[in-house]
């Protein structure tokens, strides 16, 4: 692989990444009302499933998802349904009356295994990023990339991930966001809602 599809790998992934979606709502949601270890668990559940995706991208796995419509639909009605019903429960939920000096003696109310299946989910389900990451191998590749070629496209892809992800969390876990997130906390958290709810709708239509 040469330097200029190197590079063309690294910008495009990381900008399809940084992109906000329902990895980036989920994360921004949790980490604004979780404690940090499990705003970062779910980041290492979508870090989890784009791992998952790589494998399968390599095999050649994702070309069969793509090409087969039922397997296809029944992907992207499944993470339609799970967004959607995040969204609902975010929409829903009662404010907890925490503020920024209490939240660290609040009661825990997600476990770690959770927060993690939420990352996982939300991003194994997204068939648009099977979509992208597909678009990745099959346009930046070709019949003559090697096996090595493929390994260093995903590691890149992987890697990126497990950079911006964490970041997300400590971007948002920062005094100065938090203080300000508690005083509208019932607001954002609706608001969170009401965007997961929209991007469930938009990925059962198929936008």
């Amino acid at each position: 692989m040469n330097v200029d599809t190197l590079i063309l790998v690294i910008t495009i992934s990381c900008l399809g990444m940084i992109s906000p979606g329902p990895d980036f709502f989920l994360v921004l949601k949790n980490s604004l009302s979780y404690p940090r270890k499990m705003a970062l668990m779910t980041c290492l559940g979508v870090i989890s499933a784009i791992a998952i995706h790589m494998c399968y991208c390599v095999a050649g796995i994702a070309v069969l998802i793509s090409a087969t419509p039922w397997l296809y639909n029944a992907l992207r009605y499944a993470g339609a349904a799970y967004l959607l019903w995040i969204g609902i429960k975010a929409l829903l939920a009662k404010s907890s009356g925490t503020t920024y000096v209490t939240k660290q003696t609040q009661a825990i109310n997600v476990t770690a295994k959770k927060a993690f299946m939420q990352g996982l989910l939300c991003n194994l389900l997204n068939p648009k990023a099977t979509l992208f990451f597909l678009a990745i191998f099959t346009q930046l590749l070709n019949a003559s990339s090697t096996m090595m070629d493929k390994l260093m496209v995903a590691a890149i892809i992987w890697l990126e991930a497990l950079l911006w992800w964490p970041l997300v969390v400590f971007i948002f876990q920062t005094q100065v966001v938090q203080r300000r997130y508690f005083k509208l906390q019932a607001v954002i958290d609706k608001l969170l809602g009401v965007i997961l709810i929209v991007l469930g709708v938009k990925v059962a239509l198929g936008f």
